[in-house]
């Protein structure tokens, strides 16, 4: 019954579509680029200068958004052109508008991480000493939210508005909030590792020719063969100015204790961080983008979309344990263990029923 309309959910629908686009062209963009101005400024101004490994935010941050922007600003042009055959009751436009929706609501998810982290969280307690605490005005609402609300009201009213069953209404909630939801947190793992992955430790020291392709150290593919990668994550850059290979530092802890530990190298040895972050990094963006993406087409029940939901899912899953046990954050397990349970949710017949139509799961690759 989730392909029958009534006359009054076809025009709800298309009318949420038009305004729902408008705003996706005409507002969004402006609140998505202010957001990330003043993240910048935040990191450019407050975090960089005593915390080296935070200037990578900035491309990638601009990187991110800028996509964001392109594709709900397009996407709302499409819903605007979707509305008359949403109004039709036309299903394919439907599941076009629900994954458009789908964009703009995981976009203001990840557009709104960066502002706590980037501006409302403080670091003046360390463990890098010297940060100012964020300032005591500060917004810890930004406009993106609005995004990701407008989004959220989009997709669920693409999802919810046919003539299904109350019972099968909810289950399908379930089942494609959590694509949404594990999309956005793979997609901030993604952030956090290919932050990591890109950061060149002596970066900001002005050493001569670090960037030439002969030296390794200013490699991302080899640069952490030299260094201590955990280490990284809580050196100071005045430390960093000062750095010799095979010297011990003092570094603090995310803890907050203390240890002299050697950072740099003399001779490089293989450090697993590189591949690690690779995957975690540049590999959960691709698995985030094909989760979104797929979610139109498993609302038309296509097979080939499903079996790619469970190919990104179990990829990230693998990838972000692997960081969880390289690296030992914490936020690596949260990630793994959300794109785990999904991917149990996603071969539960109660669930599976809503992304293909045949139950059989040896059927899924026909």
């Amino acid at each position: 019954m989730y392909t029958k309309t009534t006359k009054i959910q076809r025009t709800i629908a298309a009318i949420i579509a038009v305004l729902s686009g408008l705003y996706f062209m005409i507002i969004a963009p402006t609140q998505a680029m202010v957001t990330l101005k003043l993240a910048l400024r935040s990191v450019m101004e407050r975090l960089i200068p005593l915390d080296p490994d935070f200037y990578t935010a900035v491309p990638i941050l601009g990187t991110t958004f800028g996509i964001w922007i392109l594709m709900f600003t397009f996407g709302g042009a499409l819903l605007i052109v979707l509305a008359y055959h949403l109004y039709k009751g036309n299903l394919k436009a439907r599941a076009a508008a629900l994954g458009i929706s789908a964009i703009a609501s995981v976009a203001g998810m990840t557009m709104f991480i960066p502002w706590m982290v980037l501006i409302v969280s403080d670091y003046s307690n360390g463990p890098v000493p010297g940060i100012a605490p964020p300032p005591a005005d500060v917004i810890k609402a930004p406009a993106v939210l609005w995004i990701m609300g407008i989004g959220l009201i989009s997709y669920f009213s693409f999802l919810l508005l046919d003539k299904d069953s109350i019972k099968n209404k909810i289950f399908k909630s379930v089942i494609y909030t959590g694509i949404g939801v594990v999309a956005g947190m793979v997609f901030m793992n993604a952030q956090h590792g290919v932050r990591y992955f890109e950061f060149i430790p002596e970066y900001l020291n002005q050493t001569e020719n670090l960037q030439r392709y002969d030296n390794p150290l200013g490699n991302k593919f080899t640069n952490l063969d030299y260094y201590d990668a955990l280490a990284l994550t809580t050196i100071s850059q005045a430390q960093m100015d000062n750095i010799k290979a095979d010297e011990e530092v003092l570094i603090v802890h995310k803890d907050k204790t203390t240890e002299n530990m050697i950072v740099k190298k003399s001779i490089p040895e293989y450090n697993p961080n590189t591949i690690s972050l690779f995957l975690g990094g540049y590999g959960n963006y691709l698995a985030s983008f094909l989760m979104i993406f797929m979610v139109p087409f498993v609302f038309l029940r296509k097979k080939w979309a499903y079996n790619i939901l469970l190919t990104v899912t179990l990829f990230s899953a693998v990838a972000t344990y692997w960081n969880a046990i390289v690296r030992g954050s914490f936020e690596w397990v949260i990630g793994g263990t959300l794109s785990l349970g999904l991917l149990i949710f996603f071969l539960l017949p109660i669930f599976r029923q809503f992304l293909i139509t045949d139950e059989k799961l040896e059927d899924i690759t026909n």
